[in-house]
């Protein structure tokens, strides 16, 4: 049977699979909507049109899914009225539509594992694994991401128990999504790792940041070529889609040069990274803060970037003033990676899944076993959870996984 793990993220969904070519995946596909005439475009073509259609464009329907919300925009007359779940599902049905016919070849058995961010509730979660089976995704798991995503750094180490790649016992995993920012705390046992804590910022994600660095980007052209980006909607829409690969690039590098074409000329603009770390200079001060007031006194902590966080410019170098640190960047699709390696964990069976906030290394269980993982994901303040309930048993939960 063929296990595919797709990475629920609006800043892209990514599918991967054990046994496919990186050809015959799908690309990640951002979580854009564009609502036209009673026509509903998704994903890539959708951001295509982020600059050209504003007004008609829906970023949110991922950050904010809900049956009963309606998009931010306005629908015509001649469009129907679509909930952010509306959107949502249109977004994900293409995508499955994709991956059923080019990487499974139109059938064959297959399972999915579910990546998801921790910032989710409990109802988006059921509401986001029914969106799925609408789809008719056969999912058998559902996994937080930043878990799956130190999991997948253990791999990638090369190691078969939970240590050298990482070898503190706390670890800050930070991620960035178009409209928020998500910090989650974990704690790596002698065999286990578990996620303790979930924080939110509503402010930066990576739409905030890339208005900010539009505006700086576009005043550089004005001055050093007299052309201004936001002129025309066109030459705006090139400059955004430019922005991810100019931010990777300024990542590691001090200055960076910018073209942009605009009518039939192409224009120039050397950019330096200092200066647009500067433009987003108290974003990065809020993030580090949060960091901050996270980390334990007396004891070091891994401070893991998803690969979105390591790539904005001079955020790393920020973070890394924050004391009792040590940042460890981490590469694209290391969660979906994470979750495929501890796909007998993540496994489940049944109508309700438990979203897995705790995974152990230690020796798979037997088929039909309570999974390990299926703890509550929250429960009560200053309470821990003692049992599984499982079949009407209830397990209790020591240290043998």
């Amino acid at each position: 049977m063929s296990t595919l793990a797709i990475e629920i993220h609006d800043a892209g969904i990514l599918v991967s699979g054990d046994g496919y070519t990186a050809a015959q995946l799908p690309s990640a596909s951002p979580g854009y909507a564009l609502i036209e005439g009673g026509r509903t475009v998704t994903g890539a073509a959708a951001a295509a049109a982020a600059r050209l259609k504003p007004k008609q464009i829906n970023s949110r329907f991922w950050s904010d899914v809900d049956a009963m919300q309606p998009p931010s925009s306005s629908p015509s007359p001649s469009s129907p009225t679509l909930t952010h779940a509306d959107l949502a599902h249109a977004h994900l049905s293409a995508i499955w539509e994709g991956v059923r016919g080019d990487v499974l070849g139109g059938g064959g058995d297959a399972e999915v594992l579910l990546v998801i961010p921790g910032s989710y509730s409990d109802p988006q979660l059921g509401l986001v694994l029914g969106i799925t089976r609408a789809c008719g995704m056969p999912v058998t798991g559902m996994v937080d991401a930043a878990l799956a995503a130190a999991m997948g750094s253990f791999e990638a180490a090369g190691e078969e128990s939970l240590a050298p790649a990482l070898p503190e016992k706390h670890l800050l995993h930070l991620d960035l999504q178009l409209h928020k920012t998500v910090l989650t705390e974990l704690v790596r046992g002698a065999d286990e790792v578990v996620r303790r804590r979930v924080e939110v910022l509503r402010q930066p994600g990576l739409e905030s940041l890339r208005e900010t660095w539009l505006r700086r980007i576009a005043e550089a052209f004005v001055r050093q070529t007299r052309l201004d980006p936001f002129h025309a909607g066109e030459t705006e829409q090139r400059l955004y889609d430019s922005l991810p690969a100019l931010m990777q690039e300024l990542s590691g590098v001090d200055t960076a040069v910018l073209q942009l074409e605009a009518g039939q000329k192409v224009y120039s603009v050397t950019l330096a990274r200092s200066e647009i770390a500067d433009a987003v200079d108290a974003d990065y001060r809020g993030i580090a803060k949060l960091v901050g007031s996270l980390k334990r006194t007396g004891e070091q902590t891994a401070l893991v970037l998803s690969h979105r966080a390591a790539a904005l410019p001079g955020l790393r170098e920020r973070l890394a003033e924050v004391g009792g640190t040590r940042v460890v960047p981490l590469p694209d699709g290391v969660a979906a990676a994470g979750a495929l390696r501890m796909r007998e964990r993540i496994r489940s069976h049944g109508e309700s899944l438990p979203f897995i906030t705790r995974l152990s290394a230690g020796p798979a269980q037997p088929a039909g076993a309570p999974p390990s993982a299926a703890v509550p994901a929250r429960t009560a303040a200053g309470t821990a959870p003692t049992h599984v309930l499982h079949g009407g048993d209830a397990y209790p939960i020591t240290e043998e996984p």
